[in-house]
């Protein structure tokens, strides 16, 4: 990965710079916000040709990625719970409330990736699987409300729109629920609202599981999962806005 990212950069820039970056990016394990930093600084250095860019400014940057990882966490869980109440009130295939769900994840797929500022240097593996959770589900989710749009409740192969919907959106709360795990055990956010996070990703799955054995009853069970997801971002997100920085958590919160 180090050598595909050193690549983004211009020739010129990686002449100079470039075994000092791959010696930089080879210290630790990088996670989705390192990923976006490197990014970030590669459109900077091909428009200008500065220096190392945004990551010789990693360590003041990462107070910026937390109250935006945090805003995000917080719009995400509320555009979330936005969605749901529309679709409630509104249940015609034609509302938005499952456009505003996606919309919902995508912001939350940011917020992950500014909070993780540090869960990867020890749990990069478990991080990273938080993250592609979130994104296969946004594609999953777009994919499930694109064929309900263009053919309703018929199925294409044998697989319907809701189903591949409903799966986008599973697949986004257990990527929520290995984040929230990651962050508790580093304790780089209060460990408080980590396990609000993850106790409320718990309720959702429990919801889908609970309700794919109902018939005709299991919206509300579906609803109140959906919710408590959101308020567990919503949480998450409001407690990181009040840090100045990721706490690096020592001895056995570590581990």
């Amino acid at each position: 990965m180090i050598a595909l990212l050193l690549r983004l950069y211009p020739a010129r820039w990686r002449t100079r710079y470039g075994d000092e970056f791959a010696a930089l990016l080879g210290e630790r394990p990088l996670g989705p916000f390192d990923v976006a930093d490197v990014l970030l600084g590669a459109l900077d250095a091909q428009l200008h040709l500065r220096g190392l860019g945004s990551w010789s400014e990693h360590r003041r940057g990462v107070p910026m990625s937390l109250r935006l990882g945090g805003i995000a966490a917080v719009a995400g869980g509320a555009l979330w719970f936005a969605g749901l109440v529309w679709a409630t009130a509104d249940p015609a295939d034609s509302d938005p409330g499952g456009a505003l769900g996606l919309l919902g994840s995508m912001v939350l797929l940011v917020g992950l990736t500014g909070l993780s500022a540090f869960q990867a240097r020890t749990h990069p593996t478990l991080v990273w699987t938080a993250f592609a959770l979130p994104a296969a589900g946004g594609v999953m989710t777009t994919a499930g409300l694109i064929q309900m749009g263009l053919i309703g409740e018929q199925a294409i192969a044998g697989i319907y729109g809701w189903n591949v919907f409903i799966l986008g959106m599973i697949a986004t709360v257990v990527g929520a629920l290995l984040f929230a795990i990651a962050t508790y055990r580093t304790a780089a956010l209060p460990r408080s609202g980590s396990a609000v996070l993850g106790v409320c990703a718990v309720v959702s799955i429990v919801s889908f599981v609970v309700a794919s054995s109902m018939h005709g009853t299991a919206a509300p069970v579906v609803e109140a999962g959906l919710g408590a997801f959101a308020l567990g971002w919503i949480v998450i997100g409001l407690q990181a806005l009040r840090l100045g920085r990721p706490v690096m958590a020592t001895g056995a919160g570590a581990a």
